[in-house]
């Protein structure tokens, strides 16, 4: 009986693990801080995250991109990040955040788009209520 609690056990536990997957398109800057986003999210609302069960994709998309003008120029992003689950041909889950970075570079306005996904919003929540109640 208790062997079998435990195998009950470890189940539920690796149908509440996902692994994160963000593309190589994504600067490597702003990538590591998408991933610490979503593990933050996962990981507050019980979720594990490792290399077992479902694949949380983020995608991300530049839908516009301007310079300031002046000397010191500067490039303005407007990128809409995308997370969602797929199992089999069905997307179980989606959000998309539409965020907004300024920086030195190009690089540097990814990153600080990236930084603007926060954990603890209300969006954040709302998702991760619904990839609680779909795993």
């Amino acid at each position: 009986m208790i062997l079998a609690a435990g195998v009950l056990l470890s189940a539920a536990a690796s149908a509440q693990t996902l692994s994160l997957k963000v593309p190589e398109s994504v600067p490597e800057a702003a990538r590591e801080v998408l991933v610490q986003r979503f593990t933050q999210m996962l990981q507050g609302s019980g979720v594990a995250v490792g290399e077992d069960g479902e694949t949380l994709f983020i995608e991300a998309t530049v839908t516009d991109r301007m310079e300031t003008p002046g000397s010191a120029k500067e490039t303005a992003l407007n990128i809409d990040i995308r997370a969602y689950i797929v199992r089999g041909e069905e997307t179980l889950v989606e959000n998309t955040w539409q965020v907004k970075g300024v920086g030195a570079d190009e690089a540097d306005a990814w990153l600080r788009a990236a930084k603007m996904i926060l954990p603890k919003s209300k969006a954040a929540q709302a998702f991760m209520e619904e990839v609680k109640s779909k795993l």
